[in-house]
């Protein structure tokens, strides 16, 4: 899976690694071309050996396999990742393979637009003007603490469920994907990874990578760095740079909603009770009283108990 896109629209890389302290790699990433740009996959794997590696193998597999240059749209994306769950949900189904899973992020590069594809908690960044944004949400337990402003990002980084899951291809018999799409301009970055790289590294440092290096030397630095910091996790990177755009593209039927140039969140389907996809949507941040209420009750508590030992 080592085809290139067109050189003159962008340039990319992919690289994976066991990291420093797992045997075995359940990471898979993949690319392939497209007549106006490429696709992109990484996927980490759930379930150890002979059920993660598997599972990631056929996400990859599944989802490049469904994806061709003659139908790229949000719909088709989702129905090729819906496809890969199927396909891992049905092989978890063996007593030998229960708990199999694995996260997915896809880029599809439909130049002058882009279509991102998400499950789990491997990320899609983008680095624009210098600038270095998340574009997708993890869907993990401790990320969703964060979004409801119940953890802090050092208490989330060092907590003890970081690595709890709370979406994943094959943990269900259909997918829950977000989908976002946008216009993309030259010079854009996008880099996908596993948790095993942004899990190590401060998004800091991976701007000043992404920044002055080509695609190939930032995979290889990056995934340097994380073994360098420990590699606790199979490590998996995927950067891409767009050098040019086509100044007069033909028609997409999907891309209306993509003209600003902000990512913006899909929808599939006319009628909300069809949708087979799920965009997460963050509960709005609780007040003072909600965030803090056990710890008011038990201070009132406490003081009580004194109340009622002076008055003996």
């Amino acid at each position: 899976m080592s085809s290139q896109p067109p050189p003159e629209a962008a340039e990319a890389a992919v690289l994976t690694h066991v990291g420093r302290k797992r045997r075995i790699n359940e990471d898979t990433v993949g690319q392939k071309n497209l007549e106006a740009g490429g696709v992109y996959i990484i996927a980490d794997g759930m379930g150890g050996h002979r059920t993660g590696e598997v599972a990631s193998m056929l996400a990859v597999e599944q989802t490049l396999q469904h994806i061709s240059t003659s139908d790229i749209s949000p719909s088709s994306l989702l129905e090729a990742l819906e496809q890969a769950n199927h396909a891992i949900y049905e092989a978890g189904q063996r007593s030998e393979s229960r708990g199999m899973g694995t996260t997915a992020t896809v880029l599809i590069l439909d130049l002058p637009y882009a279509l991102i594809g998400h499950a789990g908690d491997s990320r899609a960044y983008l680095l624009r003007g210098g600038k270095l944004c998340q574009l997708t949400q993890d869907h993990s337990w401790v990320a969703e603490r964060m979004r409801q402003g119940l953890l802090t990002r050092e208490e989330a980084r060092n907590h003890r469920w970081r690595n709890v899951i709370t979406n994943a291809l094959g943990s269900l018999p259909e997918a829950r994907v977000d989908l976002i799409g946008m216009r993309v301009k030259p010079d854009d970055i996008f880099m996908l990874c596993s948790d095993g790289l942004s899990g190590v590294l401060e998004d800091e440092v991976l701007e000043e990578v992404l920044k002055q290096a080509t695609p190939k030397e930032a995979t290889e630095r990056l995934v340097k760095l994380a073994n360098e910091w420990g590699g606790p996790d199979n490590i998996s990177v995927v950067v891409v740079h767009v050098l040019e755009v086509p100044k007069n593209p033909e028609y997409r039927a999907y891309a209306q909603p993509l003209e600003s140039g902000d990512p913006v969140t899909l929808r599939v389907g006319n009628d909300a009770e069809a949708l087979t996809t799920h965009i997460y949507n963050p509960p709005a941040k609780p007040s003072f009283w909600r965030r803090y209420l056990d710890s008011i009750l038990l201070i009132i508590l406490i003081i009580m108990v004194i109340l009622v030992l002076l008055q003996r």
